[in-house]
């Protein structure tokens, strides 16, 4: 597909989005995670479908000093695909480098973020698995993890937040949380931010681009990134909401059962009555 059909004259994009249009948001956080994991968290952006696990702390074997040099803890980072999460159907190894670029654009990203100086000799473990992939890959993965990681109940000092913008040269105009057609066809980049802090923690960019342009891309998208930080704020405040309704109705539960007065068996009862 040429760069001119990525956009009509009519200003929209070939899914029919506008260009500062995001895709449908999807934001969960898992209420009963997977066994094995102590949280999961699942992140929609349009047709790219990830889910995050969150394992840990625990303690690990031979886990070094962490990146501020002390004896922290360690973060470690999986990325996996399932056969059909592409247009193409085949199976994707642990050794795609695609997915090695994701995991260490993750751990890059959340190593200074979780507060790994509580978590001596510790190692976190996040493992990403890709169920659909339709463009903006690594925002989804980093959105999901920052989730996970909440309902997990790691330290981290802020949200991380992020989305993909591409440029598009002929007329000149960014495009937001671009599609696997976009992103394919088009120089963009993927930043994430820290939302009380405004800072930015990661800009990753794929290709090359003029200051001008960098520059005016990069601004969407950390203007877009406050956006998403009120949807993941909305998830993360009504999942704590049903977090704590179901610790009060699990404490009711057990002071209502020890308030109850203990029955005899009927057959007990009935040999008091005979004796009676």
């Amino acid at each position: 597909m040429s760069r001119i059909e990525l956009l009509s004259s009519g200003g929209l994009r070939h899914d029919n989005r506008r260009p500062y249009e995001m895709r449908q948001l999807d934001f969960t956080i898992l209420s009963n995670p997977p066994l094995g994991s102590d949280a999961a968290a699942k992140v929609s952006h349009g047709l790219t479908r990830v889910i995050a696990f969150v394992c840990g702390p625990r303690e690990g074997t031979g886990v070094g000093r962490g990146p501020s040099g002390g004896a922290n803890g360690a973060i470690a980072v999986h990325v996996g695909a399932a056969p059909f999460s592409g247009p193409e159907r085949k199976k994707v190894g642990k050794t795609d480098k695609k997915l090695s670029d994701v995991a260490y654009s993750i751990q890059n990203t959340f190593e200074p973020v979780v507060m790994l100086q509580l978590y001596p000799r510790s190692v976190i473990e996040i493992y990403i698995e890709v169920l659909q992939h339709d463009g903006g890959l690594l925002q989804a993965a980093i959105n999901a993890t920052s989730l996970a990681l909440i309902a997990a109940g790691i330290s981290i000092t802020d949200y991380v937040v992020a989305v993909s913008v591409a440029s598009l040269s002929t007329p000149y105009v960014p495009l937001l949380d671009i599609s696997n057609t976009e992103q394919s066809d088009l120089p963009h980049l993927t930043v994430a931010t820290l939302p009380r802090s405004q800072k930015v923690t990661l800009v990753q960019l794929e290709a090359r681009l003029n200051i001008e342009t960098f520059e005016a891309i990069l601004k969407v998208g950390v203007e877009a990134c406050s956006v998403l930080t009120t949807e993941m704020d909305r998830e993360v405040r009504r999942w704590s909401t049903g977090l704590n309704s179901r610790m009060v109705g699990s404490i009711a539960a057990e002071i209502t059962g020890s308030d109850r007065p203990s029955q005899k068996p009927i057959g007990t009862v009935k040999e008091e009555m005979d004796l009676d």
